[in-house]
């Protein structure tokens, strides 16, 4: 019988027994009718006989040691009425090789593909293959050569990312330096030919030629920007250049990278290479690791250079570090030591500058004491507090705000609330108590991208009863059970955890499953053993419509499969 409890990371979560070896000791088995007090027996197990129909996703993973030539990493299903038997299909696949080619050099880099889902299984997203550029190429004349070779789906679109590494790239008339300091990443979208599976399909991928080109007042992609960046100090009037500075172009409607990654030298100078798929785009500019406090900055070219000047100079209003100091404390005034406070400015320069946007972030970690310090600067900051996972003393994560002026600030104390408590029995519809069954809390992403509320798990006692603390915010609970129980999981979507409601409680009962199960085969019509199964119910409950995973099995040998899946989300 499998262990349950996921080792000390549940123990550190909130475990509410004594012992890490609880296990399930249910058991779904039936050898007829009469050993089924709800439903009926088929295949061994109790099941459902009301005739729920639950429209199930179907997602299939490959497992690690399957031949990755004929059966692709991950394949989705779209959601069908439940059947007790479902033959899974994988399509076929195809060898996709290429090259990756700047003025006929090899650049090294790393290929990033996402297969395009289709709208009903949007949803759920799609397992990104990522392959890197050989060391050397397997021939050396270049047009026949290989730089990357992986699987893909034939017939099917996938977005590529070529994102250039860290590794040299070695150009005729130009120094050789690292390719993601010289190159920009690129963004594609390519079909995969359907076609004989065993003649590769070719990608070849060509940088510009003209990317070491400086732009011009008429060409401002597919070449290299060249620009300075000075701090200036409004009040003396003192420019001084800023060395160390991490610059990239981003695009100001996807937030995706558009040019290579230079950083400034002694003389504030820098030169990115643009994308020619850059139309529109946000000069970036970060501190680097170790250096002074900066602000990240966003600067807009079309509005800081709209004449087009022959010397491009950024000017950064400069700003002085400043020390913020405060103390972490509990409900009843206890020190909260190794408690992270986070400080977000988003408004740095307070529209100062016409094509200027700054914002800075800093962080410490609360002492013995609870007390802690931060270098930051001048600006309003949005406070996070977040306290160590303590079993103990179940501290939640506080929301605050403080203004930094010149002179610092002494934050004060910031007080963290205690958690909600989430507890309840887990028992089986034979009433009995279902010992060593996982119940997950988790947490679901937030409208307010500031919300930091965290997952919990624990394992329910030898009396099933289980017992977490959590953050303010929204979960959906799993409950959920390993295969060979006979049990399905139990989900119950959008539980809302708040101070106005306090403590909740919930008693989850395990009914006869619906059993789905069928054999996976591959586009040869081999078997597809040991592949991860997860089955999917999309909750038209939320905003959109979410895939919420409420089953979990591997294939057998011989490709077979069987998902448990209860007959209803919980609530419903």
């Amino acid at each position: 019988m499998r262990v349950w409890c996921l080792s000390a990371l549940v123990m550190t979560v909130g475990c509410s027994f004594d012992s890490a070896a609880t296990v399930v000791t249910i058991d779904n088995s039936c050898a007829g009718d009469a050993g089924c007090s709800q439903g009926v027996c088929a295949g061994s197990i109790c099941i459902d006989d009301s005739g729920a129909s639950v429209a199930l996703a179907i997602e299939v993973v490959r497992g690690p040691a399957e031949a990755q030539v004929v059966t692709p990493a991950s394949w989705a299903f779209a959601a069908e009425s439940t059947s007790t038997s479902r033959d899974l299909q994988l399509p076929a696949t195809r060898q996709v090789v290429g090259t990756v080619r700047w003025n006929g050099a090899p650049v090294p880099a790393t290929l990033r593909f996402v297969r395009r889902m289709d709208e009903v299984l949007a949803p759920l997203v799609p397992i990104a293959i990522e392959v890197d550029t050989f060391r050397e190429p397997s021939t050396a004349d270049g047009s026949e050569g290989n730089d990357f070779s992986t699987v893909l789906v034939a017939g099917e679109t996938y977005d590529l990312g070529v994102l250039p590494s860290s590794d040299m790239v070695m150009v005729p008339a130009q120094e050789p330096a690292p390719a993601v300091r010289s190159l920009p990443p690129l963004y594609f979208a390519f079909p995969i030919a359907e076609g004989d599976p065993s003649e590769p399909f070719r990608i070849d991928i060509s940088y510009p030629a003209g990317l070491a080109d400086d732009c011009t007042v008429d060409r401002d992609i597919g070449c290299t920007f060249r620009a300075e960046i000075y701090s200036r100090d409004n009040v003396d009037q003192i420019d001084l250049p800023e060395a160390g500075l991490q610059v990239r172009a981003i695009d100001k409607q996807t937030g995706r990278v558009v040019s290579s990654i230079a950083e400034t030298d002694a003389d504030g100078r820098f030169e990115i290479r643009v994308s020619n798929d850059a139309s529109d785009y946000l000069i970036r500019i970060t501190s680097s690791a170790g250096r002074a406090p900066f602000p990240a900055v966003s600067v807009d070219p079309d509005l800081l250079f709209v004449d087009n000047p022959v010397e491009k100079i950024i000017y950064i209003p400069r700003l002085a570090p400043v020390q913020a100091s405060g103390s972490v404390r509990d409900k009843i005034g206890r020190a909260v030591p190794g408690a992270t406070v986070r400080f977000l400015s988003t408004k740095i320069f307070g529209g100062a500058q016409l094509g200027l946007e700054g914002s800075f972030s800093g962080s410490a970690t609360t002492d013995e004491d609870g007390s802690f310090g931060a270098e930051l600067l001048t600006g309003f900051y949005a406070i996070t507090v977040t306290p160590p996972e303590d079993i103990a003393n179940n501290w939640g994560i506080q929301y605050d705000a403080a203004a930094v002026g010149e002179e610092g600030v002494e934050i004060g104390a910031l007080v963290v609330p205690a958690q909600i408590g989430f507890s309840g029995t887990v028992s089986t519809f034979r009433d009995e108590l279902a010992p060593g069954v996982t119940v997950l809390a988790r947490a679901r992403p937030a409208v307010d991208s500031g919300s930091v509320h965290r997952s919990q798990e624990v394992v329910s006692d030898d009396l099933g009863d289980f017992a977490m603390s959590v953050d303010i915010g929204v979960y959906d609970m799993q409950v959920k059970l390993p295969a060979e129980s006979g049990f399905a999981w139990l989900v119950e979507p959008e539980v809302q955890m708040s101070l106005n409601e306090g403590d909740l409680r919930r008693d989850y009962r395990l009914e006869p499953p619906v059993a789905v199960g069928g054999i996976i085969r591959n586009g040869q019509g081999e078997t597809v053993p040991n592949a991860l199964v997860r089955g999917y119910v999309l909750d038209p409950r939320s905003v959109g419509t979410r895939p919420l995973q409420v089953a979990e099995a591997v294939s057998g040998e011989d490709g077979s499969y069987r998902l448990l899946i209860a007959p209803r989300l919980v609530g419903e």
